[in-house]
């Protein structure tokens, strides 16, 4: 029996090795289209996760009274988002909103955002505080207050006093008279810690 080269060892050792090698070539393309379903699969998540956070904004709850004003007025979820891209001239992607007017005339005026993540609440407010320096905004900034561990911006203009901060995923606007701002302000941190 005649043999012949490639049966010799080192020939099998070289097609077993092209043999795993052909093997993970096989693995590999057999990963692409586990990788395309996974890939469908997360846009599906993150699909139904729109819909549900951002595409139908919840409510937020605000207190019924600030500094001793009953609220008068309140606009909650889609309505109180429409309105606040239309003060801002934009639109953000915000999961809840909340509207709040206080006392005769919005003698207090409660503006609370929700944004999908803590993080995005940050960027948020950071966005502002760098908007309002540039000064072409109504707002005079007055400097910030350290309150439990958050930021508290405060600002002047449109004959109120102004405070805003982060927390947790959502941004709290207060506008209130001069009188009774520091009350009002007292209030809504304690409601939203």
């Amino acid at each position: 029996m005649l043999k012949r080269p490639f049966d010799s060892p080192s020939a099998l050792r070289i097609r077993s090795g092209q043999t795993s090698l052909t093997r993970r070539a096989q693995l590999r393309a057999s990963l692409g289209p586990v990788a395309l379903i996974a890939l469908g699969l997360l846009l599906l998540v993150a699909a139904i996760g729109y819909s549900i956070y951002i595409a139908r904004p919840a409510a937020v709850s605000a207190p019924d009274t600030l500094a001793g004003l009953p609220l008068t007025t309140a606009s909650y979820g889609q309505s109180a988002i429409a309105e606040i891209a239309r003060l801002h001239g934009k639109e953000f992607p915000l999961t809840s909103g909340t509207v709040a007017a206080y006392g005769g005339e919005a003698e207090a005026t409660l503006w609370v955002s929700g944004a999908p993540l803590s993080w995005t609440a940050s960027q948020m407010v950071r966005t502002m505080e760098k908007k309002i320096a540039e000064g072409r905004s109504p707002f005079t900034p007055m400097g910030t207050r350290e309150v439990s561990g958050r930021t508290v911006y405060e600002l002047t203009g449109m004959g109120q006093r102004h405070f805003y901060f982060q927390a947790g995923s959502l941004v709290v606007w207060l506008a209130a008279d001069e009188t009774f701002a520091e009350q009002a302000l007292g209030d809504v941190l304690t409601f939203y810690r």
